[in-house]
């Protein structure tokens, strides 16, 4: 397997046809097609069948496309190290991340990022957790940060924790829930959170339970922060937050916080890598500007 064979199945799978990956790699048609006509005779197996938008990859293929990923993207990170070296001040950083990372630190590390490093391209990349890891494992991107209760254990990649923020619970400052003063005012209503995982309902669940209460029969989950934002002003329901996170939405006063709904559920943040990972120096310098974002 040669290196450019490689290149051409990543672009082939990223663009979908022959024609978007000879553009994206700025050769022919037919410099594509030969390459991975020459992959295939290397391996024995064909890595792609037509399908009706253009090819779709083999069960084989996408086995292949894998460790292909991780072999092209670490030959371009050896690449601009290595022109950093020369004393090239371009370079790329590509960051995989979820909302409660954006809410919080990174926009900090990043603004003290870029005044030291201002000719560097950023990338942020907003993913599941588990997109986030499978970009991860195939060096797609150099690193991540995400919340811990969305980040499954996976031993090809290492999780540091950054910090961890209370979790709140806040209604429309205008609407009928924001006269409930106990948790029996809310069994009827809706309950939102953004949990990607299984474990916030049953958490409610115990939360009533715990008071002899019937637990609440709406528990609603939205992942996309934009559009529980706009349900935190619009419906009642009462939502849940990270701490710093209601701090920023809430800069209006339009949202009332439950101060009596009593958790010790925390919202941890971790800065995720793949083992073994070699990071470049633009990627090294912003997770140092994150750890000081996380320690101010």
């Amino acid at each position: 397997m040669k290196l450019h064979q490689l290149r051409a199945l990543v672009a082939v799978a990223d663009h979908g046809t022959i024609v978007g990956a000879s553009r994206a790699l700025f050769v022919s048609q037919p410099a594509v097609t030969k390459a991975i006509r020459e992959l295939e005779t290397d391996i024995g197996m064909s890595l792609f069948g037509r399908s009706a938008n253009g090819v779709a990859l083999t069960r084989t293929g996408e086995s292949l496309l894998r460790h292909a990923r991780l072999i092209v993207g670490e030959l371009g990170r050896a690449e601009q190290q290595m022109a950093m070296e020369r004393g090239a001040q371009e370079g790329r950083v590509t960051i995989g991340l979820t909302p409660l990372a954006a809410l919080t630190l990174l926009p900090d590390a990043y603004a003290r990022f870029r005044q030291d490093m201002p000719q560097i391209t950023v990338e942020f990349l907003e993913y599941s957790a588990v997109k986030l890891q499978d970009q991860l494992r195939q060096g797609a991107l150099d690193f991540a940060v995400a919340s811990a209760a969305e980040a499954a254990i996976d031993p090809s990649v290492q999780c540091t924790e950054l910090l961890t923020y209370p979790l709140q619970f806040a209604v429309r400052a205008n609407g009928m829930l924001a006269n409930a003063t106990s948790l029996a005012d809310l069994c009827d209503a809706e309950w939102i959170h953004a949990d990607t995982t299984d474990e916030y309902p049953q958490y409610v669940v115990d939360l009533f339970e715990r008071q002899g209460l019937p637990a609440p029969r709406r528990i609603t989950r939205c992942t996309s922060q934009s559009l529980m934002y706009s349900l935190a002003i619009s419906i009642d329901a009462v939502m849940a937050w990270a701490s710093h996170t209601l701090e920023v939405v809430n800069l209006t006063g339009h949202l009332k916080k439950l101060d009596f709904i009593e958790t010790s559920r925390r919202a941890q943040l971790n800065l995720m890598q793949r083992e073994g990972a070699i990071l470049t120096r633009p990627a090294e310098y912003f997770i140092r500007c994150i750890h000081s974002a996380a320690i101010m």
